[in-house]
């Protein structure tokens, strides 16, 4: 079920109107069969591998909160964090161990044994990963953890514990929710608040937007030239490289300010996921302003533990780290080597930040503020789209073809419809108008909440009639639906 469906549409509407109408009592049950239905919308079966992770990391969180005993805690611990591990990595990187597995074996027998024989791969499942399965497994390693340092005490109402991973909202892509954060809200008296209906839907208008008119039509152009880069210019691929970074902030913030609105409009608050991360100065600071709630998790669950863990090696424990930490980030993204280069890429560029960071500091003293800033943004914008050739190729070959063609392939701009060039850069104007509005001038005059009645409603129309005049209405699922 995608949010930009009139199917979903009309499910929100039925959920939130019974969601007001019923007692505070029987609301979460609502929340939960809500989220029951939407999940039932994709592969009905899978259901009950999400089931067994709900009943396995709640009866562990139970048995972690109440033991006396250490050592019974951790078996408890350790089981739930590997059945957990053990669901995500068999639906999502099966394939890709074993391939990867005989194509090594493949290369030894042809190099060294001169066969001519080819092994094939005969562990091959078909499988599709059962929706949402990192987000809900991420989350529920969290709580896990977050019980075992004594942060938090574990639920006890199997109920509630069921309906904070099965929030449709954050189900498909996130945000990657916190059980200290969403699971009181869900205990709490909601009354009818005008502010929560308000904010809510300002926000998913502003969700709607990013995604319909400005990365579903930046996907025409991408779609039509990265994946052909052996037929388009140098000019043409730089093009749809910077438009892929735009595209794949529109459509993945779109997401996530369509989810938190969706949630805001039933009253609850979830964890922001993005604040402006194109105007970071750098890479730095812009993992702290990128999938808020992923890299955090990340940093509270993979990269801090690790650092401490070698602390021994000073500065160093802190590029190990990284490294670590984005490897893995990228490899969850997916099984494939292109991914796994993108994080590389990452933990890379951050450690040269961080060996880097006093000679900085004295240079930005010598530079004026705005020209500092500049060259940071360009900087890190450039960078992110550079890896972002990994992240979007199919294959590292194609990668390095994007790569080669951009210095060496000459000839005109592909424009089969100049249209979509025209409406794409009026979109990226329009989104980086207001980004960099928010981001540097927001107490100056603002339409998205002035205080004239007329002036805010005659926006919010705007909006919604160039959302539905110019938006694109078959551009499929948001891109992190597939991770």
């Amino acid at each position: 079920m995608i949010f930009t469906s009139i199917f979903f549409a009309l499910f929100f509407l039925i959920v939130a109107v019974f969601y007001y109408a019923l007692p505070h009592k029987f609301r979460w049950l609502w929340i939960l069969a809500s989220g029951i239905f939407f999940y039932l919308q994709s592969k009905p079966t899978y259901l009950l591998i999400v089931t067994f992770i709900i009943l396995i990391t709640w009866y562990a969180g139970l048995q972690i909160g109440n033991t006396t005993s250490s050592k019974k805690g951790w078996r408890f611990y350790f089981l739930a964090i590997i059945a957990n591990i053990g669901i995500l990595v068999f639906f999502k990187y099966t394939n890709f161990f074993t391939s990867s597995a005989v194509d090594f074996i493949n290369f030894i027998r042809q190099k060294i044994f001169s066969s001519t024989e080819t092994i094939t791969n005969s562990l091959l499942i078909n499988v599709i990963a059962p929706l949402g399965i990192s987000y809900i497994t991420f989350q529920a390693i969290g709580y896990l953890i977050e019980i075992k340092r004594g942060n938090h005490a574990a639920e006890k109402n199997l109920g509630h514990f069921a309906t904070f991973l099965l929030f449709f909202p954050k189900i498909t892509a996130g945000p990657v929710e916190r059980a200290h954060n969403f699971l009181p809200q869900l205990k709490k008296v909601k009354p009818f608040e005008y502010n929560n209906i308000s904010c809510g839907l300002k926000q998913i208008l502003w969700g709607l937007f990013k995604k319909l008119v400005i990365a579903d039509r930046l996907f025409i152009y991408v779609s039509a030239v990265l994946p052909n880069a052996e037929h388009h210019s140098g000019i043409s691929l730089i093009i749809a490289v910077v438009f892929y970074v735009f595209q794949m902030y529109a459509d993945f913030s779109g997401y996530s300010d369509m989810a938190i609105g969706f949630a805001k409009v039933l009253g609850f608050d979830v964890m922001s996921n993005f604040n402006r991360p194109l105007l970071a100065k750098s890479v730095t600071e812009f993992w702290r302003k990128w999938h808020i709630s992923l890299s955090t998790w990340f940093a509270d669950y993979f990269y801090t533990p690790i650092a401490i863990a070698k602390r021994d090696w000073g500065m160093w424990s802190v590029v190990y780290a990284s490294f670590t930490t984005f490897i893995v980030l990228g490899f969850w993204h997916g099984a494939y080597w292109t991914f796994i280069v993108f994080g590389g890429l990452q933990g890379f560029i951050l450690t040269i930040e961080f060996f880097t960071r006093k000679a900085r500091k004295n240079i930005r003293k010598k530079i004026p503020a705005f020209l500092n800033g500049l060259i940071g943004i360009t900087f890190t914008f450039s960078y992110f789209a550079f890896s972002l050739i990994f992240f979007r190729a199919n294959y590292l070959t194609d990668a390095f073809t994007i790569i080669k063609r951009i210095f060496t392939a000459n000839g005109p701009i592909y424009m089969e419809n100049p249209s979509i060039i025209v409406f794409s850069l009026l979109g990226i104007s329009f989104l980086t108008l207001v980004e960099v509005k928010r981001e540097y001038f927001n107490n100056l005059f603002t339409l998205y909440d002035n205080k004239n009645w007329l002036i805010r409603n005659c926006y919010y129309c705007l909006l919604l009639i160039i959302i539905l005049t110019a938006g694109v209405f078959d551009g499929g699922e948001f891109i992190y639906f597939q991770f």
